[in-house]
């Protein structure tokens, strides 16, 4: 368990880039989706979390509750996480400030049911 673990964190920090604010982080998010769950795993091929939203595509209500949810994971202000591109997109790019990316892919490898 503690190898599949250690494993996982290591995957994860392909999904991650220092930044001279923080961190950047891609994602891949489905929107619409009948559960949350920010992160819900992890693309090897495209080195990107996966984010499952309940919030459809519209007005960029996918798009903040991202925001919200990762604010809330990583235990951060909203105002901390920036979508940088892809706002009409389902790949992501996310700055995470005042986070180094080691200590993001920690956190969020933690929640990843």
């Amino acid at each position: 368990m503690q190898r599949e673990i250690y494993q996982i964190s290591m995957d994860l920090v392909g999904a991650a880039d220092p930044h001279p604010l923080g961190c950047i982080i891609r994602f891949e998010v489905v929107p619409g989706s009948s559960h949350l769950a920010v992160p819900s795993g992890f693309n090897p091929w495209r080195r990107s979390l996966e984010a499952r939203l309940t919030e459809e595509p519209t007005k960029g209500r996918a798009n903040r509750q991202l925001i919200e949810e990762l604010a809330d994971a990583l235990g951060l202000p909203a105002t901390a996480i920036e979508v940088m591109s892809g706002h009409k997109s389902a790949r992501k790019v996310v700055l995470v400030r005042g986070m180094a990316a080691g200590q993001a892919v920690s956190i969020l490898s933690s929640k990843m049911k």
